[in-house]
This record gives structure tokens, C-alpha cells and sequence, in this order.
């Protein structure tokens, strides 16, 4: 059973990562975005794993964890959003989601 303040963290996230078009423009100031293996060390890339969680359709896997962990929280990529997603408090509320599904799981 979901706790409510799960459903809030992902209805949130749902609502912010629809807005999202996939452009890329985040991604130009992003410090993160090759210091990891794959594009999900980016704004861009984390944005869709966000989706992905709240949607159902991933899990928390190590390299998903990483993923958020590794965000600065600089708001870099929010001064290039054309949609204006609010990329940190996406990440945040992934992460808090991530120490929720880990309470259920102890």
C-alpha cells in the first residue's frame, strides 16, 4: 500500500515531467552531465527517470539512485528550461521517494 505522502511526491513529479519536451536546452549548463556513465547524469536524463518512477515503469536501481544523488541541486538547467520544470524539486522529490521506498523495505 502506498502511504499518501508517496502518491503526493508522485503526482508532483508526474505534473512536472509532463511538461518536459525532451529538447535538451538543460543540458548545456549541467556540471554533472559527463561525469557519469550514461545521459542520465543530466538534467534531461534525470527528468525521465523521474517520470519513469512516478509513472511505475522503473524501479530504484543503483545507477537510478546515483543518478539523483549526483545532481548539484545548482538550478543551472532551470535557467534554460523553455517549459519551466522545476528540475530540483523534481530530484528532490525522486530522493524522497527513493528514502520512502527503503522505510517500506527495512
Amino acid at each position: 500500500m502506498q502511504s499518501n505522502g508517496a502518491e503526493a511526491l508522485r503526482a508532483y513529479i508526474r505534473a512536472e515531467t509532463s511538461k518536459c519536451m525532451f529538447c535538451g536546452f538543460c543540458e548545456a549548463l549541467c556540471p554533472t552531465l559527463y561525469h557519469g556513465p550514461h545521459r542520465g547524469y543530466g538534467p534531461r536524463g534525470r527528468v525521465n527517470l523521474a517520470r519513469l518512477i512516478a509513472r511505475g515503469e522503473a524501479s530504484f536501481t543503483s545507477d537510478v539512485v546515483e543518478s539523483m544523488y549526483s545532481c548539484l541541486l545548482c538550478k543551472a538547467c532551470h535557467l534554460k528550461c523553455p517549459g519551466g520544470i522545476d528540475i530540483v524539486g523534481v530530484v528532490r522529490a525522486t530522493r524522497s521517494l527513493y528514502v520512502l521506498s527503503q522505510e517500506v523495505s527495512a
